[in-house]
C-alpha cells in the first residue's frame, strides 16, 4: 500500500509571463517533497525574492526569522552567477552544506527553486531527482 504524504504549503501564486504555469509550479514543489521524508522546503522564488509557489513541509518550522531576506539573497546570489554564463556556461544547480541544514538552488528561468533538507539526506540522489524532474517539465 501506497503511504499518503501530507504536504501543507504556502501557495501564493500568480500569473508568471512565463511558459512555466502556477499548476506547474506547485506540482513541481510537490514532487520534489516526496522524494524524501527529510526535505524540508521546496520553493520557488522569483527575481525580486518573493515567494510564489512551495513552502515548509507539513509540522515542521522554519529555521529563519526573515523569510524575506533570505529569499532575496538567494535571488540576488542566482542572478550574479549569471555573469559567468559566457566563460562557464549556465548553472544547472548550486549546492551548499550548512551545519544544520542542506540547500540547493535551481534556476528556472527568471524563478529560483530552492529545496533545503537535513543534513543526512542522501543529497546527490536528490539533486538527481530534482534534475530529472525539472528537465521532464516543460520550461
Amino acid at each position: 500500500m501506497s503511504e499518503k504524504i501530507h504536504i501543507s504549503m504556502k501557495i501564493m501564486l500568480r500569473t508568471t509571463g512565463d511558459s512555466m504555469t502556477e499548476t506547474q509550479f506547485l506540482k513541481i514543489c510537490e514532487n520534489i517533497l516526496t522524494f524524501h521524508s527529510d526535505i524540508r522546503f521546496a520553493g520557488i522564488i522569483d527575481k525580486m525574492g518573493k515567494l510564489v509557489a512551495g513552502g515548509m513541509r507539513e509540522g515542521l518550522k522554519s529555521m529563519e526569522h526573515d523569510s524575506a531576506e533570505l529569499y532575496l539573497e538567494f535571488a540576488l546570489r542566482s542572478d550574479m552567477r549569471k555573469d559567468f554564463d559566457r566563460e562557464f556556461g549556465k548553472t544547472l544547480y548550486s549546492y551548499s552544506i550548512r551545519e544544520k541544514v542542506k540547500l540547493a538552488s535551481f534556476p528556472l528561468g527568471q524563478y529560483i527553486l530552492r529545496v533545503s533538507m537535513e543534513t543526512k539526506v542522501p543529497h546527490n540522489e536528490i539533486i538527481g531527482a530534482t534534475l530529472r524532474l525539472i528537465d521532464s517539465t516543460t520550461l
